[in-house]
């Protein structure tokens, strides 16, 4: 068993065509795991993005949008998103912080 804070963490950061985006991962390798926080303002990342992984998002906190360049859903607390493998993908927010967990797979 493990316990770990994000607080305890130095977060990455992931540039976008506008804003960022904070990176704590508590795991990395086959399956990545960890909490996102993409900051106000932001249009997240920078397009084209897609990876081979498949992944799953959860909203923890805050206010936004993701699209595949074909739909654009509404992010709000409790709500799940699941990507396929090579699905472009990208994240805006305007006046709030979006706090996600997000599991990448294969």
């Amino acid at each position: 068993m493990k316990k770990v804070r994000a607080a305890d963490m130095t977060p990455g950061e992931i540039q976008g065509t506008r804003g960022t985006v904070e990176v704590y991962d508590i795991i990395q390798g086959d399956l990545t795991a960890g909490v996102r926080i993409v900051k106000a303002d932001s249009d997240v990342p920078t397009r084209p993005h897609n990876h081979s992984e498949k992944q799953v998002i959860y909203v923890i906190s805050g206010t936004g949008e993701i699209s595949n360049g074909t739909k654009t859903f509404d992010l709000i607390p409790d709500d799940f998103i699941l990507l396929e493998s090579n699905e472009e993908h990208y994240v805006m927010t305007k006046n709030d912080d979006l706090k996600i967990f997000e599991v990448k797979y294969p």
